[in-house]
């Protein structure tokens, strides 16, 4: 009998992961997107051949900048493998953003290449025209004078250039709801770390079947999803896709038996009305992250997929993602906690001069590891005063209880002080969401002329649903102290948010 085959050497960087995967799962499925299937075997061949053309058609060169700007599709994926193949640093780029706002990360990343989907060629076409040096073009649907298409780009093979655990494999920029965005360092090693706490805090599995649908120009879908499938042979469904029914139907047809995703899609997921057409029996995860989960989705979720484990975790662009994880058990027992650490990170409660602070104590966040990142690109003080010691400042209101599960309060710039009592919007939102006719709820001071600031509430009711500001008011009284308890409610459609998804409350 011949011996069992040892388990693989461990990846020292993205590149030594892929070319694994390749070797040892060749004829496995890697990725369906749309009508087309690819064998780690075949989309191998369709990076390699990428990558080469980078460096030998546009002269991409290790260190290089180049920046991705597409939904989620087979090139987003095929695209950013390449880049690290090729030795570059990947960009990627939100496609919701403006043209402007396109602009200034093409200029502050100095991004040599640009990969440009079609359904944002117009907007790409703006955001170039400003800029004093544009990148090379290449073109994926699409052709046009100066651009290269993506199916045109291809050369023979090249040897990968090595790279450390510690150098950086893409720049991600941050969402910049405080000001203008800052690209985050993220290493090889940070993303490897960041694969083995997916594995350790959600539990994927080597014959897993992952629908990704959170873009790949964020962390989840980047540095969780998409490279903890490949390292363990698993497939990925690979979609731009956010109408309900149409995540129902992939789920059905593909088997997925994992489905990560923000609060918002998990919500209208559970109001789905044909929702019992599908067969989603495949499904063993829902994990979601972003925003607080309301209690009755949870509950909802858990009687439309009564065996599917319900996940809640936390994570940030500097923690290059997974941070904390909160079980299964723990969905209906602690619903506004995002969990504890997952091993080999530290968190840390702090004062104003970063002094740890006892459980249930609110202060800032503060989180060590292998995971935070390298620092800003070409943001030399913004890093020093974001990450002192190895401890990530994460400017995040929070607590911890003597179990060790963390508990967001808001951001520290969100801090609500009325008459001299602090109101943390976090604690006053979970109390709205509570209310079975509110679907979402953000909450802001504002300006009074006693006691300095005032709670106000922006509430945004489930579809159908009926209730006054008189009646959440009376609510909120039952679970919040007199001065936490809104003195102003306004009811939108709709609550604003950025590109990221994240609401926007100086708007507010």
């Amino acid at each position: 009998m011949s011996p069992p085959a040892r388990p693989p050497a461990p990846a020292r960087n993205l590149v030594e992961l892929w070319a694994d995967a390749a070797r040892r799962f060749a004829d496995r499925r890697a990725v369906a997107y749309e009508e087309q299937t690819l064998t780690y075997g075949e989309l191998d061949a369709r990076i390699a051949a990428f990558a080469a053309g980078l460096r030998d058609t546009l002269g991409v060169q290790p260190g290089d900048r180049v920046a991705l700007l597409m939904p989620n599709c087979l090139h987003s994926v095929v695209a950013y493998w390449a880049a690290l193949q090729a030795g570059a640093v990947a960009v990627p780029v939100n496609v919701r953003l403006s043209a402007p706002e396109m602009q200034f990360i093409l200029a502050d990343a100095g991004a040599s290449v640009l990969v440009v989907h079609r359904a944002v060629w117009p907007a790409a076409q703006q955001a170039l025209a400003g800029l004093p040096q544009p990148p090379a073009v290449v073109g994926v649907g699409f052709a046009e004078q100066g651009v290269v298409p993506a199916d045109a780009l291809s050369a023979p093979a090249l040897p990968p250039p090595d790279a450390g655990r510690d150098d950086v494999a893409a720049t991600i920029y941050t969402s910049g709801t405080t000001g203008r965005p800052k690209g985050a360092l993220i290493t090889h090693g940070n993303v490897l770390f960041n694969v083995q706490s997916t594995i350790n805090g959600h539990g994927f599995r080597p014959d897993d079947v992952h629908l990704l649908v959170v873009p790949l120009f964020h962390v989840t879908g980047l540095n969780t999803i998409m490279p903890t499938a490949f390292h363990q042979g698993a497939s990925l469904v690979v979609t731009a896709a956010i109408a309900p029914s149409e995540l129902l139907a992939l789920i059905a047809r593909h088997r997925a038996t994992t489905f990560l995703g923000v609060p918002t899609t998990m919500i209208l997921l559970a109001q789905c009305p044909d929702i019992g057409a599908h067969d989603l029996s495949s499904l063993r995860l829902i994990a979601y992250s972003g925003a607080p989960m309301p209690l009755e989705t949870i509950r909802k979720l858990r009687s439309l997929f009564p065996g599917v484990r319900l996940h809640n975790f936390f994570g940030l662009t500097e923690t290059t993602s997974v941070t904390t994880v909160l079980p299964d058990e723990q969905a209906l027992v602690r619903p506004e906690s995002v969990g504890r650490p997952v091993p080999g990170l530290e968190l840390r409660i702090a004062d104003a001069v970063g002094r740890p602070l006892p459980p249930g104590e609110v202060g800032e966040l503060l989180v060590r590891g292998p995971s935070v990142v390298r620092g800003y690109h070409g943001r030399p003080k913004a890093t020093a005063e974001a990450i002192t010691g190895g401890w990530l400042h994460t400017g995040d209101l929070a607590t911890l209880d003597d179990e060790g599960y963390l508990f967001l309060q808001g951001r520290t710039k969100e801090l609500i002080i009325v008459g001299g009592e602090n109101v943390y919007p976090v604690e006053v939102e979970n109390v709205l969401t509570r209310h079975p006719a509110v679907a979402e709820a953000a909450v802001v001071g504002r300006p009074h002329r006693v006691f300095g600031e005032v709670v106000r509430a922006v509430v945004v009711l489930q579809p159908g649903a009926v209730a006054t500001a008189r009646e959440l008011k009376r609510h909120c009284a039952e679970s919040l102290a007199s001065f936490k308890v809104p003195h102003t409610i306004e009811f939108r459609d709709a609550l604003p948010r950025n590109p990221s998804g994240k609401v926007v409350k100086r708007e507010l």
